[in-house]
């Protein structure tokens, strides 16, 4: 029996095996230290034989960029969609805890904090244009939610840079959390740095 019939149902097709072991791979060892015998190894194949299912070790990591960040964008897009009628306070609470959970998931979140963060030398071009991209389409549902907020009267109109801004630091910092703490611990804190976060955005203004 090999490696991956002990853990993966016969039926999965072979493409799909090689995503999940490459993925799990990647996330945990990072680009540079996992080698296509390795990806070989774990689905249970030969490593010529990862050569009639990917073109290359580049083009494997790619496209799972890919994979993860559509992962990603299901997350944000259902969470947009499912609190669109709710008080911007709730909603951007709502954003911060669904985008928080998505880091929570096995290889996923670990996967998509290391292409962030220590993107490939070989590959960082192409992957700062995917984080463009990405970043315009949250910056979208952002500038959005911050015109709610000038609506409501949680702030005047303007500061909407400062505003994107302050959003993605508090993700950012989130998610390096994440790494360093059991998810009852992150929960905690990120109970304490909202509460600061939103009282800060609020008052913006006020402190020109």
């Amino acid at each position: 029996m090999t490696k991956a019939d002990a853990t993966t149902p016969a039926t999965v097709p072979t493409p799909e095996r090689i995503h999940t072991a490459a993925l799990e791979l990647f996330a945990r060892q990072g680009y540079e230290a996992t080698t296509l015998a390795q990806i070989a190894d774990a689905v249970g194949i030969r490593k010529p034989s990862l050569y009639n299912h990917i073109d290359s070790k580049q083009a494997l990591f790619l496209s799972l960029v890919d994979a993860v960040e559509d992962a990603f964008f299901a997350v944000h897009d259902a969470s947009v969609a499912r609190h669109a009628d709710a008080l911007v306070e709730n909603r951007l609470r709502a954003l911060v805890e669904d985008l928080s959970g998505f880091i929570f998931t096995e290889s996923h979140g670990t996967f998509y904090k290391r292409f962030l963060l220590f993107p490939p030398e070989s590959l960082a071009g192409e992957i700062r244009a995917i984080n463009a991209r990405s970043e315009a389409r949250i910056d979208r549902d952002l500038r959005r939610l911050h015109t709610q907020g000038c609506d409501q009267g949680c702030w005047r109109p303007g500061d909407e840079r400062r505003f994107l801004d302050a959003f993605y630091c508090l993700m950012d910092g989130l998610y390096s959390e994440r790494f360093i703490y059991a998810q009852p611990e992150y929960a905690r804190r990120l109970d304490s740095v909202w509460a600061v976060f939103w009282a800060g955005i609020c008052q913006t203004d006020q402190h020109r």
